[in-house]
Order: structure tokens, then sequence, then C-alpha cells
């Protein structure tokens, strides 16, 4: 019979999986301790909004505690120890995992604005990675006959349709970023031979250890919510789980409240009580499948960028904060750098929790984020049922 797990363990379950269980070291933080957080998640995903910080920074600061920002840099572009690729969205990966991308790359067929160019300027896709290796790294913009956007302000130019074809099937990878702009290389200047040149696993293979790893990843999940993390179809997980269950990999689970099936591994490491205390980008891996920290935690969370300014909710990028084993709150942060301020332009109490416990512990964490942004101090906005007993912790 499956194992029986209450909505409780689940929970304790998912945030000890994802590095968010106890309190963080007490000891500057190493290249070696960011190498392994990334490692123990899996993977982070990668996005380009500055408002506060850029979110990929954000997870390893949740996990870890202050750290420099260029060991996270370090990792990706120097040691080449982590590589860019199309996961769950544009994610960083371990390199050791390369390999598994390979089929996926493999598979990518030129179509919509790929095809088009390679009918309107026959031979330029050739022509751009010649350029490439002969002139060493290079953003699209410093091609020649790079070309003009074809659209609004986010249409491609012609050069780069053709670096991000390259980068899709493998040609190319990122080698450097600056001011966030993309430096793309030979992959095999960018990605050690001993990760490029391995035996290629088939597709099979390659879901399957992935889903291992989402599994390792999320503690417990749903097959969607595996699926979801390497962003393959949702019948493919469920077939490739299946044989892990079968090989002994992983186990099925039952979770109180929950239709679905759920999945852990083999040996869960604990069910135990957990303390978390960690402010969580949109883009965390705890918290990005939307479904799944309903299903979790009671907590329904949208991302309100592209909403209007007078419709939004709750704001305009807003950070969930764990505390001990729930999500208690939300706060929608701004860094305002040229003063030093980090400002919390709302924070909104989850129905349930203690109002002055939950602004006590938040004010902590935020102290903490200003710290690490170099921010001098932390200012309480307007708006959100917990901005009163916010302010009252700032100022104690």
């Amino acid at each position: 019979m499956p194992l029986s797990l209450s909505k409780q363990e689940a929970k304790r379950i998912a945030i000890r999986a994802q590095g968010l269980a106890g309190s963080r070291p007490d000891r500057g933080i190493t290249i070696e301790d960011v190498r392994q957080s990334v490692r123990a998640m899996g993977l982070l995903q990668i996005d380009s909004v500055n408002v506060c910080v850029r979110s990929h920074y954000v997870p390893l600061f949740s996990r870890l505690g202050i750290y420099e920002q260029d060991l996270l840099d370090q990792l990706v572009y120097r040691e080449k120890a982590l590589f860019e690729t199309w996961a769950h969205a544009a994610c960083f990966v371990p390199v050791e995992d390369y390999r598994l991308f390979k089929p996926r790359m493999a598979t990518h067929k030129p179509r919509h604005r790929v095809a088009e160019l390679m009918k309107e300027k026959p031979g330029y896709l050739d022509d751009v990675l010649e350029q490439v290796r002969v002139r060493g790294q290079l953003t699209a913009s410093e091609l020649e006959d790079a070309g003009t956007r074809s659209g609004p302000w986010w249409g491609y130019t012609s050069g780069k349709v053709a670096m991000e074809w390259h980068f899709a099937v493998g040609n190319l990878s990122i080698a450097d970023r600056k001011n966030f702009a993309r430096y793309y290389d030979l992959t095999e200047r960018v990605v050690a031979a001993q990760h490029l040149n391995g035996v290629v696993p088939t597709v099979e293979d390659s879901h399957r250890e992935m889903m291992r790893l989402a599994v390792r990843a999320h503690g417990i999940g749903t097959a969607e919510d595996f699926a979801d993390y390497y962003h393959i179809k949702n019948g493919q997980a469920r077939d490739r789980l299946a044989e892990l269950v079968e090989s002994g990999d992983i186990q099925v689970v039952r979770v109180e409240g929950w239709d679905e099936i759920a999945y852990a591994p083999t040996t869960i490491e604990s069910s135990d009580p957990v303390d978390a205390h960690a402010l969580l980008t949109p883009f965390d891996p705890l918290v990005w499948s939307r479904d799944r920290i309903e299903r979790l935690f009671d907590f329904y969370y949208r991302i309100e960028i592209y909403v209007p300014a007078n419709k939004r909710q709750f704001g305009y990028y807003v950070y969930p904060f764990v505390l001990g084993e729930d999500i208690v709150a939300r706060v929608d942060l701004k860094a305002e750098r040229d003063n030093g301020v980090l400002r919390v332009k709302g924070a909104f109490v989850e129905p349930g929790f203690e109002h002055d416990y939950v602004a006590s512990n938040l004010a902590d964490e935020l102290r903490l984020m200003a710290r690490w942004l170099g921010l001098t101090r932390v200012v309480a906005g307007k708006k959100g049922n917990l901005i009163p007993s916010l302010r009252a912790a700032l100022a104690r």
C-alpha cells in the first residue's frame, strides 16, 4: 500500500527538500555553498526584472543568507560549473546535467521566424556561426549584418533570431553576460569536453533522469509538478515516474486532500517539524508551480507584472514569505538604490496568522535583505493589512 502522509507532513518534506528548513549558515558563504545549493534545487530560473534584485540571485539568499552575488556569476561564467539552457524556463543548470538536454536540442525544428530567416537569407545561419567561430564570443548586436528589429521593441533582429536558434540546438552557449546582455560562443568553448562529448542518452533516459532529479528537489509532488520542473509533457512524466517506481528509485505516496497520486524519494529524509524563515522570489522553485503551492499551503498566488496597475490586488513584484511551516504573508518590494532604501510598497498577511508575530519575523528578513543588497533602511508604505504591524516592528 502507498505511504499515506498528512498535508502538514507533505509541507515539511517540500520545505526541507528545497533547503529552506533550518537556520542559515552562521559563517561566510563560499562558492562551494552556492554550488551545493544550486545542485540541491536542480536548476535556477533566470529572470531579467530588476525592480528589487534579479530573481536568480534570490533563491540563494533565501537559503544561505548574505552572500556575494558574484559567486553565482563566477560559477556560471568563469568556472563554467553551471550552464544556461531552456528547462522549466531559461535556467542555470549544473553542467554535469548537460547531457540530459542534448536529446531536446536535437529535436528542435526551424519554424516561424527561423524558417522565414532561412528562406529570406539563405546561408545566414551558417555565416553567423562562422562569425562567432572566428571572432569569439559576441552579442547578437555585434554580428555583421545583424539587421534591425522586425516588430515592436521586443521584436528580434535577424542576428538575434540566428543566435537564439544556434543556442536552442546547442551550437552556441552563453559564455558571459554584461548588463544582462547575452554573449554567445561556440558550445565547445563553453562546456567542458567531458560533459559535451559523452554518450547521448535517449529521450526516455534523459526524461527519466530529469524526473528523478525533480522528485529529489521537490521532496514530494505529482506527475504534473515534476513535468513542469523540466518542461516535459505530463504523459511522458507519468511513464518515466512509473519506471522509477518499478526500479525502486522513488515511491508512490498519498497526501491528505490531494486528488492526484504523489511521488517521493524511496527514503524520505524526515517529516519532522521545520522552522523556515525566508522571502521567496516569484520564481523560487518552491513556489513557481502555482497549483502545487495552493495544494500544499492553501496559498493562491499569481504574479501581477502584466496586470494594469489599477487592477493589481497585491502589487507589481510580490515575494511570498514562508515562516515555520506555512506561507504566511506576501510583500511587494522595490530596491531604491539611489537613496539606500528597501521599500515595502505593500504587505499582506494570510488569513489565520497573527499579525504582530508575522510582522516581527518579516521585519528581520527585510533588514537582512537590505543588508545583502547594500541598502541602509527598510521603509514601509501604506498598502496592505500587515502594514501597521510591520511599521511597528521596523521601528523597534
